[in-house]
């Protein structure tokens, strides 16, 4: 499921689906929601159908119940909403900023710089292992990235409302503005010699880490601006990993150092 080019978000609004999915919506973004529907109450767990309700009657959103041929003309017959769908109005990103404050006051922080994640699945699965480890922010670009939209929400569980993403337009700017604020840039690229691997890799400052796409991994010009390059130690000619396989593995590897 790739999408190279950076897809504009619907006028009419993003849908939501699943239940992991949506009660991390209601903890985050109530005032971003602009409708629910619901196929059947006796699928949904009741703690998440009373905080609809909640959330609903202070926020004046509307609930639509309605029944199985309205979801599968609507929202599709293969997705697992799990019998609710919100909508929301846009994605809402992380101002630059408002975060940059908030780094000032830290002295340890994770984030993560993608340099092009084109799948869908693979920036939700990042996400989520994101989340877990504990990294605070993911920068993405503006163009050439994965969509934010429903497939990426759902494929990360519901965690996409428990980090800050921040939306880039340039990548090198951003890593100059990161240095600035006293981060260092490890990007990760298995080009290198196995003796610069992600075990070597001493992570004792704030960190960045620069994943690249699935195809041509980290841009040499992106490298270039990079404090340490990483590769993963692989064995049997196994050339790479999937992306979201090896962010997970030196996100682990930084927070083994932290844990």
């Amino acid at each position: 499921m790739k999408n190279i080019k950076h897809k504009k978000q619907k006028k009419d609004g993003l849908l939501i689906y699943g239940q992991n999915v949506i009660f991390e919506l209601l903890n985050s973004q109530k005032d971003n929601i602009l409708e629910f529907y619901l196929l059947s109450t006796k699928e949904i767990k009741e703690s998440l159908i009373s905080k609809i309700k909640e959330i609903s009657n202070k926020y004046k959103i509307k609930i639509n119940h309605v029944d199985k041929n309205f979801f599968i003309k609507n929202f599709g017959e293969n997705i697992n909403h799990q019998g609710i769908v919100a909508k929301i109005k846009s994605f809402q990103y992380k101002d630059f900023t408002q975060w940059q404050e908030e780094s000032k006051q830290k002295e340890k922080e994770l984030v993560l710089l993608l340099d092009k994640i084109e799948d869908v699945g693979n920036f939700g699965a990042i996400i989520r292992t994101a989340a877990a480890v504990g990294v605070s922010t993911i920068f993405v670009p503006s163009f050439g990235q994965a969509p934010m939209n429903e497939a990426v929400f759902k494929t990360s569980a519901g965690n996409i409302f428990k980090i800050d993403i921040i939306e880039v337009s340039n990548i090198n700017n951003t890593i100059k503005k990161l240095k600035e604020l006293k981060f260092w840039i490890y990007g990760l690229d298995m080009s290198q010699k196995k003796e610069n691997n992600i075990f070597n890799q001493e992570f004792d400052k704030k960190t960045v880490l620069v994943l690249g796409s699935e195809g041509r991994g980290v841009s040499e010009k992106t490298l270039e601006k990079c404090d340490f390059i990483s590769s993963i130690p692989m064995e049997n000619d196994v050339e790479s990993l999937n992306v979201s396989v090896s962010a997970a593995l030196i996100m682990y590897q930084w927070k083994k150092q932290y844990f």
